[in-house]
């Protein structure tokens, strides 16, 4: 097959979440798979100097008075390019400006035309997001009447629904388009137009049916099938053997993990110790738990022999706080505000605890990052967390990690608590859980095979 994935943020070029790793691991396992894979982003100034410095140019197209240019980035394997209009898309920073609606829309329209001016005709249109919810809707409104676009099928996955870009229909009148109503919604739109539909996770698909998660499109989940692909991580770059960023271990030499706990300890200034070592690897913001968090942050600094440590930026409020316990107990809790992915690496494999008490989380990548390195999970029951962490059952030795149902501070401090029996009382369970997480597997083989029925369903539309 030949795919084309379209999406705002793409690894190593441009991330600030998990999309951009959905969209840098899962394209070239498809390739991998023997698929002719294509992406296309929007071509930003925050993209690093050197892979701007290396960008070809391709084609030019004018629209509404504008000038766009398709360039491509040099790979063997795969062709990245990019659609440059410094007005829209070189602006010092990305995301939140104003007109998003513009910038978006035109990204969705003019990747339809160079697919055109560069004779590239993809059997799927991969899209990602609100940011190419109008690619659907486009191809079926405006296109329809090409041959050039007849064969092609859209496939369109939902990373988070709380993100939906809603906007006035100014972008879409202003491009030539008329849909009725007063405004825009261009996931619904992307929803609604695609061949098929996913989201991210098999426990996502399901809780977007239901008002609480389906943030005001509940009448649409209910009426399309959305089907449910859970993500994997990169399993090379996340292999405790082989990152460059902390001391290689693998699950026979679980003493080097305990070293890479004394050198994360001592680089953030806490004692050297064998107590239980929490970490949280997060956006600081309400929907990551984060209330769950503060509610009950102090009463384990207070009673409980433990380390805590955050990595992110986010809120203010929860920035500050943290601070504030930062110098209130230096010897048990440490906050790094903003995101380092090398000491990222060194928290999953340093922590025996890796904290995520979501109170959404489509599929989530840290839980998978963090049990790759053999740090344990205590989650929330939720999307992805759900689908990936299972309990521990003390009776019958199953499970991998600890889990609460409710969105409650109580449940959440209860089951860190019991987890950190198991750690003190029970040594051994807590190093087979260790093993067990390191065993399992979190690639991109599962999901990608999964894709590839997800485009023959597609196809056949």
């Amino acid at each position: 097959m030949k795919i084309v994935y379209l999406a705002s943020e793409v690894a190593p070029f441009f991330k600030t979440g998990g999309l951009a790793d959905v969209m840098g691991a899962l394209p070239k396992k498809m390739q991998e798979l023997g698929h002719e894979v294509s992406i296309i982003m929007p071509k930003y100034d925050k993209i690093p100097v050197k892979y701007l410095e290396k960008l070809e140019w391709v084609a030019r197209l004018e629209s509404h008075g504008d000038i766009f240019n398709l360039v491509r980035y040099p790979d063997d394997k795969i062709n990245y390019y990019f659609i440059e209009n410094k007005a829209l898309y070189e602006r010092g920073h990305v995301y939140g400006d104003n007109d998003e609606d513009i910038q978006y829309a035109m990204f969705s329209e003019l990747a339809l035309r160079f697919l055109k001016e560069i004779n590239l005709q993809p059997d799927i249109l991969h899209c990602n997001d609100w940011q190419t919810g109008p690619v659907p809707y486009f191809l079926n409104v405006r296109y329809n009447n090409d041959p050039f676009y007849w064969d092609m099928r859209t496939v369109y996955s939902i990373h988070n629904l709380m993100y939906q870009g809603r906007f006035s229909k100014y972008s879409f009148e202003r491009m030539g388009y008329d849909i009725g109503g007063y405004g825009l919604n261009f996931m619904e739109i992307g929803i609604g137009y695609a061949d098929v539909v996913n989201t991210v996770s098999p426990t996502y698909a399901e809780e977007i049916k239901y008002p609480y998660f389906a943030e005001g499109l509940e009448w649409i989940t209910n009426t399309k099938k959305i089907y449910g692909i859970l993500n994997g991580i990169d399993v090379d770059e996340f292999d405790p053997e082989k990152n460059p960023d902390i001391i290689p271990f693998n699950k026979d030499s679980l003493d080097k993990k305990k070293e890479n706990k004394y050198r994360l300890q001592e680089k953030l200034g806490l004692p050297k110790s064998d107590v239980a070592l929490i970490s949280l690897v997060t956006r600081l913001v309400e929907g990551k738990g984060l209330d769950l968090v503060s509610a009950v942050l102090e009463n384990l600094l207070q009673y409980d022999a433990v380390q805590v440590v955050i990595l992110g930026s986010g809120d203010r409020f929860y920035e500050d706080y943290y601070n504030y316990l930062t110098n209130k107990y230096p010897d048990k809790f440490k906050v790094y505000l903003g995101y380092n992915p090398h000491l990222a690496n060194e928290i999953y494999a340093g922590s025996d605890i890796f904290l995520m008490p979501s109170r959404y989380e489509p599929c989530g990548l840290s839980q998978m990052i963090a049990m790759r390195f053999g740090t344990i999970p205590v989650v929330r029951e939720t999307g992805g967390l759900k689908d990936t962490v299972h309990p521990y059952n003390v009776f019958t030795n199953e499970g991998n990690g600890f889990s609460f149902t409710n969105f409650n501070a109580d449940d959440m401090l209860y089951t860190i608590k019991v987890a950190e029996g198991i750690y003190y009382d029970r040594p051994e369970v807590w190093k087979d859980l260790i093993r067990r997480n390191m065993e399992a597997d979190f690639s991109w083989d599962k999901a990608a095979r999964e894709y590839v029925k997800l485009y023959e369903e597609a196809k056949t539309h």
